[in-house]
């Protein structure tokens, strides 16, 4: 059960919590609940993405929902925001226990500084987020504990903090909102599994190879000035935009200062 909804090389790919298909094409089709409003799934030009060449956008409120889960009792689930607020408090992810999406198991929301998680069964968790995309994750197992990580990597840090979690079982998730609000959200990156940390993708990794050099330099360079899109993590400094500050990124960690 391991599922990776993206929007990256011109598709959008939903790969199994739960199920396996590609969408060809910057489209939300893959998510097999169906769509509320009208999330943007598009290109560097129209929204900024994390990594490939796609993500979704939202200026008002919509979701793209996921009903492949079957009586999940433990998830991990990892997702990139880019938060843009001026009002509103919205709940940008939900995972229920039902496909219709009615008996709440859990939320994630943003009210313009912190992200607040709550597991429905205890006091909720509070961490700020910062300007440009943060990274969040949960490990969530019913009837326990949800722990959640911001802008931390899970695969190498403790978690950022912890809440108890309801029973129940997860059958559909839920991302975006339907809340009002006024700005922007936008999404990307999207990851679910039964077990095993997902950690952080590795920001400055422009050509996708695992390594950073001078070559994720090159396709920064050439989706900066010429507009041919790369295929990793261009926007090393993860801030919306890709310029030359992402170059002075590369050569930092490059250099490891």
């Amino acid at each position: 059960m391991n599922s990776a909804i993206k929007l990256t090389c011109l598709s959008f790919l939903l790969t199994g919590i739960f199920s396996t298909s590609t969408i060809l094409a910057c489209t939300v089709a893959a998510w097999n609940g169906g769509v509320t409003g009208s999330p943007l799934a598009g290109s560097p030009a129209t929204v900024s993405r994390v990594s490939g060449k796609c993500a979704m956008k939202l200026s008002a409120p919509g979701t793209v929902k996921d009903t492949s889960p079957a009586a999940e009792s433990a998830a991990i689930i990892r997702f990139y925001v880019f938060a843009q607020l001026s009002a509103g408090s919205p709940v940008i992810f939900k995972a229920f226990s039902d496909d219709n999406a009615t008996a709440s198991l859990l939320t994630i929301s943003f009210n313009g500084t912190n992200f607040v998680f709550n597991a429905g069964a205890g006091a909720s968790g509070n961490v700020p987020g910062k300007a440009g995309w943060n990274l969040v994750e949960i490990s969530w197992t019913s009837g326990s504990s949800m722990k959640y990580w911001v802008n931390s990597d899970s695969l190498s840090a403790a978690e950022t903090g912890s809440v108890s979690a309801a029973a129940g079982t997860m059958e559909s998730v839920v991302l975006g909102t339907s809340d009002s609000y006024t700005g922007s959200l936008t999404f990307d990156d999207y990851e679910s599994r039964r077990s095993t940390p997902i950690g952080r993708l590795k920001a400055g990794d422009g050509n996708n190879d695992g390594a950073i050099n001078s070559g994720d330099i090159n396709v920064i360079v050439n989706e900066f000035l010429f507009g041919n899109l790369g295929a990793g993590i261009v926007d090393c400094n993860l801030d919306g935009a890709v310029n030359s500050g992402d170059i002075n990124c590369v050569v930092a960690i490059f250099l490891g200062l």
